[in-house]
């Protein structure tokens, strides 16, 4: 475990250097930002503890920078109680953890080991974040990959369902066994059981040879059944009959087979609603979701999207060695406001074609405030959000629609400054001293705007703070932030 040590007080380095050698850690130490920076292009760390008492760079710039130079190293900020910046604040900028000033040993070796041990935990899983959503699905998919249970994984398209499918997978005693995925809804009936099952020869017209299914071909691995919802009754009817006795027939044969592979399925349907419906059998559902994990959407855990976003930017990176490539602070504070409906696969096209058509390689805040616009009319036209409730989503539809005003007014907003800029040139001349131009644009018509909506949408969620940052799509740390400088707690 290595943890980086960011404080200008010898007393304090000392003392977590103490603390941190009992539990094995190496420890690197840095008595600045630019020294700590600067460590951290040398060195991988695990986690890194900064003292918010920092003078040479603010807190939030400093925490900022970190991750975008190490974007899944863990950061714990020390903070006095009397403090003017407060826990709230802190974890707003990013922050996973807080220790108080004066420090006790038994709090940061706790608090640095529990994060190190959820670390291990995604890394195994090969999920990129630190939200504690995405930590408790890596821990349950470390508890139950080593059994064979039948696992349902729903959520929204894009979520990363089949990355936890394979998560468990290769976590298993399978993992050096086939892992076949299936999307059920890409295939017609018969094709789709002809795929699962296999065939025989003269099954049906083009069935010229005896061919194996996924059950046969996966024979001691993982198979995942992806858009499980969009079986027909007749194939879900010969799906549960496999899964109860473990064994298949083919298209056209008679032969009974015995197989052997653990089955994963997933879906972005609300299955016990189509239960209800009865387009979805029960005694299916329930041999499906013996254990279920469900994974939320991006706007859910907004913790982890500055991290994949650095993450994305690095592969970039690496494939483009000799091409300057990131994104600007303001840019990414657009990224983290965005709703992602398309969760962390729109994300990553976003940031992929970003790059792409940037002159710089440098994604800006125009780029994104343009991208948010276009998705925001693209959505409004839309009748329906679909995967909410009727009330969800019609918030949802407020909130797109909010979103793409206020980047409509920014957008209105830069012309006029370049209009003002333009005529102040004119300004200067002798002959147009009559011309008055005002130098700046007030800023008070967008805080004004974002303040009454989060005044509405709390009145709208009855005070809860947890719904009201889901409905503006922000973390509710962010929100916390937000509240106290507009005076609104």
């Amino acid at each position: 475990m290595k943890v980086l040590v960011i404080a200008t007080q010898q007393e304090f380095r000392d003392l977590i250097a103490s603390i941190l050698t009992e539990i094995k850690a190496e420890v690197f130490s840095a008595t600045d930002s630019q020294q700590g920076l600067k460590i951290l292009k040398e060195e991988q760390v695990d986690s890194i503890l900064v003292d918010s008492r920092l003078r040479d760079l603010q807190i939030g710039k400093l925490i900022r920078k970190i991750l975008e130079k190490s974007p899944l190293s863990d950061i714990l900020a020390a903070r006095e109680s009397s403090s003017d910046i407060s826990s709230e604040e802190l974890f707003s900028y990013g922050a996973d953890e807080i220790i108080e000033i004066p420090l006790k040993a038994e709090e940061v070796s706790f608090k640095v080991k529990n994060l190190w041990q959820a670390k291990q935990n995604l890394k195994a899983c090969g999920l990129a974040g630190k939200s504690p959503e995405l930590k408790s699905i890596a821990e349950q998919v470390l508890q139950i990959a080593p059994t064979d249970i039948t696992v349902l994984i729903t959520g929204e398209s894009g979520v990363g369902k089949e990355l936890i499918a394979r998560a468990i997978h290769t976590n298993s005693p399978r993992k050096n066994k086939p892992f076949l995925a299936v999307n059920c809804a890409a295939f017609a009936e018969g094709v789709l059981e002809s795929e699962l099952f296999g065939h025989e020869r003269g099954a049906f017209t083009g069935a010229i040879a005896r061919k194996q299914g996924v059950f046969e071909a996966a024979s001691g691995g993982t198979i995942f059944l992806d858009e499980i919802g969009e079986l027909k009754q007749a194939t879900q009817v010969k799906l549960l009959r496999v899964l109860e006795e473990r064994e298949i027939m083919r298209v056209g044969g008679t032969e009974r087979i015995e197989v052997d592979a653990r089955v994963v399925a997933a879906t972005n349907r609300d299955l016990t609603q189509a239960v209800q419906e009865g387009v979805f059998r029960w005694d299916l559902y329930y041999r499906l979701a013996v254990i279920k994990i469900e994974v939320p959407p991006l706007r859910e855990r907004v913790k982890d999207i500055p991290i994949l976003v650095y993450e994305f930017l690095n592969q970039l990176k690496e494939r483009h060695p000799g091409r300057t490539i990131g994104i600007s602070d303001a840019a990414l504070e657009i990224i983290q406001r965005y709703h992602w409906p398309g969760n962390v696969r729109e994300l990553k096209n976003f940031v992929e074609s970003s790059v792409a058509l940037s002159r710089t390689g440098r994604i800006e805040v125009n780029e994104a405030l343009a991208y948010v616009e276009k998705q925001s009319q693209v959505n409004r036209h839309l009748p329906v959000v679909t995967g909410l409730t009727p009330t969800a989503a019609e918030h949802e539809l407020i909130f797109q629609a909010l979103s793409g005003l206020r980047a409509e007014i920014i957008s209105l907003k830069n012309l006029i400054q370049k209009g003002i800029e333009m005529t102040q040139g004119y300004a200067s001349r002798p002959e147009d001293e009559s011309v008055t131009v005002k130098p700046e644009i007030s800023q008070e018509s967008l805080e004004e705007l974002e303040k009454d909506h989060i005044r509405r949408v709390l009145a709208r969620m009855g005070g809860n703070r947890r719904k009201a940052s889901r409905i503006l799509g922000i973390g509710e740390r962010t929100l916390y932030r937000k509240l106290k400088e507009y005076g609104l707690e």
